[in-house]
């Protein structure tokens, strides 16, 4: 049974689970209910209450609700921080849509709640597979509860010089990655968009608009073979930036 103690250190540890369940990537996007979220913060909190060793929670129902909202807000950041470098792939795919002119079709993706189009979505949806089919969600998982070991639910962590700079180095990681992933396919539509340039050139009297957006969706489709077969390489670097990323802040 727990004691009214117990409860006060399960609240904070809920409150710590419940943010960042809203905000990782997969677990607290628009294609989660917000009941699942609920039940695995429920279920982390749960967890974590059990291994936690004994902690005593602030007196005061002011120092309390100050400490709850900074474990509720140290969960949000470090979920935000995780889907920030994930989305890389997002960024990739959107790099593609652009250059290949499928960004005229962009609708909202269920799986992202952003308004994306083909290559965008596809490249989201196909990191939310290599996510777990990798078992890299279950390294996000515990990477996340580490941060109950190294911040215990009563103290807040406080950002540094050091940590400013590992986070610009994280998300200069993960733009970088994001044109690696999109390179193959980038590299190849510029090609084809200087010979598409030379035929404008030549005969100009040829509709190269039109044939251009055949042309592009044709190369596209016929190099992002190449691009797919590395996605499961990407993750698992990314998911690697985004735990460095989240103990800069535990």
């Amino acid at each position: 049974m727990f004691g009214i103690d117990d409860l006060g250190a399960f609240a904070l540890i809920l409150a710590r689970t419940s943010g960042w369940a809203a905000t990782v990537p997969i677990f607290g996007r628009s294609s989660s209910s917000g009941t699942g979220r609920l039940g695995l913060a429920l279920a982390l909190a749960v967890f974590m209450s059990s291994v936690l060793p004994d902690t005593e929670a602030p007196e005061g129902l002011l120092a309390f609700a100050v400490v709850a909202a900074g474990q509720a807000t140290y969960g949000l950041i470090l979920g935000w921080l995780v889907g920030l470098v994930l989305t890389a792939f997002e960024v990739a795919g959107s790099a593609v849509d652009l250059f290949s002119g499928f960004s005229a079709s962009s609708i909202l993706d269920p799986n992202t709640g952003n308004q994306n189009a083909v290559m965008a979505r596809m490249f989201s949806l196909f990191f939310s597979v290599a996510l777990f089919v990798t078992n890299a969600h279950l390294v996000v998982i515990g990477a996340f509860l580490q941060s109950f070991r190294s911040t215990p639910p009563t103290q807040i962590p406080v950002l540094d010089e050091n940590g400013v700079a590992a986070v610009g180095d994280a998300l200069a990681a993960m733009l970088l990655t994001a044109l690696e992933i999109g390179a193959p396919l980038l590299g190849a539509l510029l090609l084809t968009e200087v010979s598409l340039a030379l035929a404008a050139r030549f005969t100009p009297q040829a509709n190269i608009f039109m044939l251009g957006l055949s042309v592009k969706a044709l190369v596209t489709f016929s190099m992002l073979g190449t691009v797919l077969v590395m996605l499961p390489f990407y993750a698992e670097r990314l998911v690697e930036h985004a735990i460095v990323l989240g103990r800069v802040f535990g």
